[in-house]
């Protein structure tokens, strides 16, 4: 059995609206302690690991593992009719193969959506590849977001470097140029390690889509590695929303 209900939709709404920039599909994970998804895009340039914890609703209930596959556009459809005051549940209907969402407010409305057969496709191993990041920092989502809308103007990707001293954000293209520092101590920068220089550059459509996730965290975390895949953070009290990019080889690419 799975039901859980909350008075405040929006956690889920805005975490699933991130989610299904990057992927169609997703293949959950629901656990005692909370709704989990880990899966990668149809291209395999990007891979989401989410994690919603079960505090984070106003009851839950699950005595068992299981697995659902939910098309996620689908399922933000539903989410987005949700008004301010209303109570959301979800449930499973196993006999049925769907998930029902009931939203409850001056009225009651119901929606099912069909569960899917979806195959666990091969994942990173995060864990192998945490070791491989050489520098890390944490940055007011802000000037991130500023960053890599500065850049857009320019190019359609961008050099992110961390130093010793400061992150940099550069792209050039047809003659014009952006760039973007923010230096070790000022507020905007709240951490950073990084024993050398370290750069790659990256798509800035994905990177467009997973800034998004300011919206549920004021600051991200990036991790890095010479040429190496850019990992970006946004977690608060109740979520945790990580995104893996693969860097672009070349500008042409």
């Amino acid at each position: 059995m799975f039901k859980a209900v909350t008075k405040d939709p929006k956690l889920l709404r805005d975490s699933i609206d991130i989610i299904s920039q990057l992927i169609d599909d997703g293949l959950f994970n629901v656990k005692k302690s909370g709704i989990e998804l880990e899966a990668a895009d149809r291209t395999m340039v990007s891979f989401v690991d989410f994690k919603l914890k079960s505090v984070a609703f106003d009851s839950y209930e699950c005595d068992k593992d299981i697995t659902v596959g939910i098309n996620l556009l689908n399922l933000l459809t539903v989410l987005k009719r949700a008004n301010v005051d209303d109570k959301l549940t979800l449930s499973l209907d196993d006999k049925e193969n769907i998930l029902e969402v009931v939203l409850e407010g001056s009225s009651v409305r119901r929606f099912a959506l069909p569960l899917l057969q979806i195959s666990k496709a091969e994942t990173p191993d995060i864990e192998q590849l945490l070791k491989k990041f050489t520098a890390d920092a944490e940055v007011d989502s802000s000037v991130l977001e500023q960053g890599i809308s500065d850049a857009e103007i320019v190019a359609d990707s961008v050099i992110i470097e961390l130093s010793p001293d400061k992150l940099r954000m550069f792209a050039e293209g047809n003659n014009s140029k952006s760039e973007l520092k923010i230096f070790k101590g000022t507020d905007k920068l709240i951490k950073l390690n990084s024993k050398e220089i370290i750069s790659a550059r990256y798509s800035l459509d994905y990177l467009k889509k997973m800034i998004k996730g300011s919206r549920l965290s004021d600051t991200a975390k990036i991790m890095l590695g010479k040429d190496f895949p850019l990992r970006m953070v946004f977690e608060n009290d109740n979520t945790f929303l990580g995104m893996i990019l693969a860097p672009r080889v070349s500008e042409s690419e």
